[in-house]
């Protein structure tokens, strides 16, 4: 039986690793010069998480696209050990793992859980005790969404000009404390759909791997998405989704009308 390293004893000084990791999320972005990097977010049973990403070798991509998948179980070996900048943290992990053509990749199965997120409070947030390098996750009352507006991308500096969909949300603690979000993309253009389509019901929800900036003029500290590893969730069929719900309610079983499942 292999003797599997944790992700947080990963470092960059040994390459003969051997890890069993969930891939939990899976997603591209295009580079400067060209071509995207396929990225990843892995967990393991213990619940530590390390970004990865594919080397940019010809070819790999879509080798690693097709054998990696989220959700699955994988048990993986032959990869590098890199430190992450901190403009590139996707956890609070400070190493990133490089696939390459050196990777092996084998099935697995591993620990079922409902899901690998750590809700964060929202007066810490607002205080500013969250660093802004690492995504955080949160669970909310969705108090209020904007009209969709198609903005300036200022993160896709390829094409100046570019626009891109942007919608602004409110969401709400167990306190009263609000927090005013947004989102860019596809997941804007995402959530303001789903919010047409479910938002005659109470809607919690629940909103993985989004970042903690200031606002410019204000000083004001929001939540806006990473990118491709932001995702969200309406009425999730969680226990957490559950006791946040009977809480907010002060309701006996906190149970909510239906579940809807954002995919990537």
């Amino acid at each position: 039986m292999a003797n599997f390293t944790r992700i947080a004893e990963l470092s960059p000084h040994r390459n003969d690793y051997i890890i069993r990791v969930k891939i939990l999320k899976k997603w591209k972005e295009m580079i400067f010069g060209g071509g995207d990097i396929l990225s990843f977010l892995l967990v393991d049973e213990h619940g530590e998480k390390i970004p990865a990403k594919v080397s940019p070798e010809i070819g790999l991509n879509d080798d690693f696209d097709f054998n990696l998948h989220e959700g699955h179980w994988m048990i993986i070996s032959g990869f590098i050990v890199e430190l992450t900048p901190p403009p590139s943290l996707f956890s609070e992990n400070n190493h990133t793992i490089i696939f390459t053509e050196d990777t092996d990749l084998h099935v697995s199965t591993g620990v079922h859980q409902d899901h690998y997120m750590e809700f964060k409070d929202y007066t810490d947030i607002k205080n500013g005790v969250y660093n802004s390098h690492h995504p955080i996750d949160l669970i909310g009352y969705l108090d209020d969404v904007e009209e969709i507006r198609t903005v300036k991308d200022h993160n896709f500096r390829l094409a100046p000009g570019k626009k891109t969909s942007r919608v602004m949300f409110t969401i709400k603690g167990l306190d009263g404390v609000t927090l005013e979000c947004k989102a860019y993309g596809v997941l804007a253009d995402q959530l303001y759909d789903k919010w047409w389509y479910h938002g005659t019901t109470e809607t919690f929800i629940t909103m993985s791997d989004w970042m903690v900036y200031g606002e410019q003029r204000t000083g004001e500290l929001k939540i806006k998405d990473a990118g491709g590893i932001s995702r969200f969730e309406f009425n999730a069929d969680y226990q957490d989704v559950y006791d946040f719900s009977a809480e907010y309610f002060n309701d006996s079983d906190g149970s909510v009308e239906e579940v809807v499942v954002v995919s990537p």
